[in-house]
């Protein structure tokens, strides 16, 4: 981490005579819960989905490839990348038909039960999906780096909403609790790195077929965004929360936080636009400097000419006496 020095003023200084610079940093400042800043790589961290569910043709193209890889090798797995495809264009019942026939054909497989309880939830049909995602968990407890019971407790929420959206837009689906003020506080004492990780996994696989807005993503956002804060900074807790607004999440607590850490983030922006312009523009730093430099030098003249003088005045009233 680098702490702010004394050089940073003519930055400040740069930034109040000419405006901010477009300048787009790879390394950054960002802020930290505390207000300190820190210097570290940029980037957003907020999950987007391995697929833009949005972009029809390029989906379309890849089901394509699947089938053809498919018909030219005939393997089981090549088969289970047809159906993945099937889900992520929105063909969920021929998706479902393919993972059966591979269950059929070998069955116990951790790809196909889960891909199974994917498949059944997007249906609708919770019950299933909650069987066969459990059923995946128990063949293989540490895939999706061992975030699937978040899966679980998705579908067993979806089960006891029965269809009402009100009840998962109000229901605490993962039981975890960050305070209730404007900064986030691990009340769980659990292991908040892996937890991001677990989230980021869930929600980059989930975020690309569910498309805003979706009262399960917006929640789970919100989570990540809380933790994001906790263990990196308030620069990426606060884009995750900006997805978690895309996606619907909305609420008091939400905004509370969001005004609290957009103040920090004005902070660093502050610092990373200045540094980008004495960065982008030496030559202009270097007249600037210089201005500074004779203003300051000329100030500190005239100051010792006016004392001279007083002090000149002074003399010759005290011989006069």
């Amino acid at each position: 981490m680098r702490k702010l020095n004394y050089i940073k003023v003519l930055e400040i200084v740069l930034f109040l005579l000419v405006g901010q610079s477009g300048q787009c940093c790879i390394n950054e400042y960002r802020a930290l819960l505390s207000g300190e800043l820190i210097f570290t790589d940029g980037g957003n961290v907020a999950p987007i989905g391995r697929f833009n569910a949005n972009d029809t043709h390029y989906l379309l193209e890849k089901l394509h490839v699947a089938d053809s890889i498919y018909r030219l090798t005939g393997k089981l797995e090549d088969y289970s990348d047809v159906g993945s495809m099937l889900i992520y264009v929105g063909q969920y019942s021929k998706a479902k038909q393919i993972f059966l026939e591979i269950e059929q054909k070998t069955p116990g497989l951790y790809q196909t039960a889960a891909n199974l309880g994917t498949t059944y939830e997007l249906l609708g049909q919770n019950d299933s999906a909650l069987y066969w995602i459990k059923r995946a968990v128990e063949i293989n407890p540490n895939s999706h780096k061992g975030s699937e019971w978040i899966h679980v407790k998705i579908i067993e929420a979806k089960i006891k909403a029965n269809g009402d959206k009100q009840y998962l837009w109000k229901h605490n689906i993962l039981s975890l609790d960050f305070g209730d003020g404007k900064i986030p506080i691990d009340k769980n004492n659990i292991d908040l790195d892996n937890l991001r990780d677990q989230l980021y996994d869930q929600l980059h696989e989930r975020m690309s077929f569910i498309k805003p807005k979706d009262p399960i993503v917006a929640q789970l956002l919100f989570d990540l965004g809380n933790v994001c804060a906790l263990t990196m900074d308030a620069t990426s807790g606060l884009q995750v929360y900006q997805s978690a607004k895309e996606y619907g999440y909305t609420s008091d607590l939400f905004d509370k936080r969001v005004s609290y850490f957009e103040k920090l983030q004005l902070k660093a922006d502050f610092i990373n636009n200045t540094e980008g312009l004495a960065k982008d523009n030496p030559i202009f730093a270097l007249i600037i400097v210089g201005a500074i430099f004779i203003g300051g030098l000329a100030v500190i003249i005239f100051l010792f000419r006016r004392f001279n003088k007083r002090h000149d005045k002074n003399a010759k009233s005290t011989v006069k006496q």
